[in-house]
């Protein structure tokens, strides 16, 4: 310690970065919100479910498997034998179907792909139908054993395991931008233990080099720390300097202007416009945060509605030959709105998956192929499949006040539909984001100048410059923050909440409905 402070120093922080780095436990959690199980009564089960669910087939598997179910309308003279949920079908992989991003695949155990007979055996001895889908699914494990990554490797991908972190340096220019999936995480038991940990203070600081805000800022930041570095260099050269010894000297392009007086500003004007521009930034961090937590409870609204519209058709609708197929596709579409939804709020990137998750409820006797081609023809995708679960309740042979009440919950689901769509196309009005962008910026890099005096203990005020840096990166990283949560579909979990809390809760309740367990008599 007494001979090399500086290598001591380093070599205790990389001991101590390292052993805070319970790579296991994030692992499982980031795992867990890309493909989110039911179980337990939780909305996306328990916290060993880690499992990834079958992805979604390719657009070649897509295109094969609408001629399949074509060619098999034509030629059959009777129709197809109802087939089970694709998430039943394929049940030891997660149950869900639900993509999995290329980064974040793990090889699938080929032992889990169900076989032509036991599936037909579950779909009382549809052969044909139970080969289709079965080419579809065995097809949609290859894709995913493709490109898996090993599971010994996965520790080393820093969007999985969280801990093997990228520093700035090395991050692509639109790194802020596709960093943003990874932030869609769903917490359980564990991960709240780690967030209140008091490790948790070292293992941020540590994580600073890796933040994101280094790249989504670096430009800004290159900027005002060359402009203290300006600042340094000129009064030391136009001005004067302190040499080794502590003497000040004349600076060596002084004899250009020797009356010429340093480069910076008094504090007082910064200090009046301080608080001003904080409020400016708490202002703009709160109304993005309030947006945030808008969407996040318009979405908890949507579950439950959905939710209840599948538990109403299955209470309301008869227990009859010609109800049973309308109960599960009152789920099928209900799971269809909720992934269109999905897809508007993600783009058209999200379209191949969208289209995937049609042809798997056709593959399942749940759609008809026209159906799945109109819902991706139409403008407005959520609408479309509202007014198909409209449809399919208008078929139902129930009372008309039971009627009522489930077209009571999908017209609910027609405003939380607005309301996430208003919250989308409405940014915070641009004069106040462009005002609070032009304040700060101006605000650092004038700030230098007002450092200077400040700072004129540190030899040549040399401390100007990393002080301008770590101010400028906190003050930027306030409005980066309010940035990022302004827009919050693309930060929040929601393929989670469409394969987990909506279709997962929905297979399980017509499960237990056709299961008949809820008419047995409990024994006294």
């Amino acid at each position: 310690w007494r001979d090399h402070p500086r290598t001591m120093v380093l070599v205790w922080l990389a001991a101590a970065s390292a052993a805070l780095s319970p790579r296991p436990v994030r692992r499982t959690r980031l795992l867990r919100s890309s493909t989110p199980t039911m179980g337990n009564g939780a909305d996306y089960g328990p916290p060993q479910s880690a499992a990834p669910a079958t992805p979604t087939p390719d657009p070649s598997t897509v295109e094969a498997l609408r001629a399949q179910t074509e060619g098999a309308t034509r030629d059959s003279a009777a129709p197809a034998a109802p087939m089970p949920l694709p998430s039943q079908v394929a049940a030891p992989r997660g149950g869900n179907f639900a993509p999995i991003p290329p980064q974040a695949a793990v090889a699938p155990d080929p032992s889990a792909v169900p076989n032509p007979s036991a599936v037909s055996n579950r779909m009382g001895g549809d052969e044909a139908s139970a080969r289709r889908l079965w080419q579809v699914v065995a097809q949609s494990f290859k894709a995913a054993e493709q490109r898996a990554i090993p599971s010994e490797d996965i520790d080393n991908v820093g969007s999985i395991a969280g801990e093997e972190r990228v520093p700035f340096w090395e991050q692509p220019e639109d790194y802020a931008e596709t960093q943003r999936k990874d932030r869609r995480t769903i917490f359980m038991h564990d991960d709240w233990v780690r967030h209140r940990s008091s490790e948790r203070f070292l293992r941020n600081m540590l994580s600073i080099p890796s933040s994101g805000i280094n790249r989504a800022l670096y430009k800004e930041l290159v900027f005002v720390t060359s402009v203290a570095a300006f600042v340094v260099a000129f009064n030391c050269l136009f001005v004067s300097y302190q040499g080794a010894g502590g003497v000040v000297h004349p600076g060596p392009l002084n004899f250009l202007d020797a009356n010429l007086k340093t480069m910076s500003l008094p504090a007082l004007p910064f200090t009046i416009a301080m608080p001003a521009l904080s409020l400016l930034l708490v202002f703009r961090t709160n109304t993005a945060y309030s947006r945030w937590n808008e969407a996040r409870t318009l979405w908890g609204g949507l579950i439950n509605n959905c939710r209840n519209v599948v538990r109403q058709s299955n209470q309301y609708f008869p227990d009859d030959a010609r109800h049973t197929p309308l109960k599960r596709r009152m789920a099928a579409e209900t799971t269809a709105f909720a992934r269109a939804l999905r897809n508007f709020l993600r783009g058209p990137s999200d379209d191949d998956v969208l289209r995937g998750e049609l042809y798997e409820l056709v593959s399942a006797g749940l759609m008809s192929p026209a159906q799945a081609e109109a819902t991706m023809s139409a403008s407005n995708r959520p609408m479309f499949c509202l007014q198909a679960m409209s449809a399919t309740l208008r078929r139902a042979d129930i009372d008309s006040m039971n009627m009522g009440r489930i077209d009571t919950s999908i017209s609910v689901l027609v405003d939380l539909t607005g309301a996430n769509e208003r919250i989308f196309k409405s940014p915070i009005p641009l004069m106040y984001t462009r005002l609070l962008a032009r304040f700060l910026s101006v605000f650092l890099v004038l700030m230098p100048l007002g450092l200077w005096q400040a700072l004129g203990e540190s030899w040549n005020h040399r401390a100007t410059i990393p002080a301008t840096f770590v101010i400028s990166f906190f003050l930027f990283g306030i409005e980066e923050a309010g940035i990022q949560l302004e827009e919050p579909f693309s930060v929040l979990p929601i393929e989670a909440f469409c394969n987990g809390a909506i279709a997962a809760a929905a297979d399980e309740m017509l499960a237990a409905d056709g299961s008949k367990v809820f008419d047995e008599v409990p024994v006294v």
